[in-house]
């Protein structure tokens, strides 16, 4: 049973999902992954969220801003919670995105190279006939990739 003591400053999960900017889905999601602490329950049933599950939350989408995953996440706060500082972890998880982005930012710089030497050749190629036994000259002509880079 809870009290009106307990329930002082508590907010139903609609109520906390839109303070915070996600769904009724994502807070569920996140109290089944250990994100979020289990809620307490009125005499009804209805989940109540206290300010500190709000604050909580407000830092998942933080980190998320930065970058970190939820796998991620979940250790930060595994960290905080056991009396741990979990700043040198974060430190390490930013410093390791950064050399991914890194990495995809100069896979990107390539890839915007092969296009631009693509739209150049295809302004020498004829334009072909409707049915003509090639799809596209452009994109035939072009040398082979592995798997497309993601834009």
């Amino acid at each position: 049973m809870t009290t009106q003591a307990q329930l002082e400053g508590v907010r139903l999960i609609g109520q906390l999902a839109r303070a915070a900017g996600v769904s009724v889905h994502t807070v569920r999601y996140y109290e089944r992954l250990g994100l979020l602490p289990p809620p307490l329950r009125r005499d009804s049933g209805y989940r109540v969220y206290s300010p500190a599950t709000l604050e909580r939350l407000r830092f998942i989408r933080q980190a998320q801003a930065a970058g970190l995953r939820l796998d991620e996440i979940r250790e930060v706060l595994r960290l905080k919670y056991a009396g741990q500082s979990p700043c040198d972890c974060v430190r390490a998880l930013l410093q390791q995105k950064l050399v991914e982005v890194e990495r995809e930012m100069a896979e990107l710089r390539r890839f915007r190279r092969e296009l631009h030497a693509a739209l150049k050749r295809s302004q020498k190629l004829p334009r072909l006939p409707h049915r003509a036994s090639a799809i596209c000259p452009i994109l035939e002509s072009a040398p082979r990739r592995g798997h497309p880079t993601k834009p």
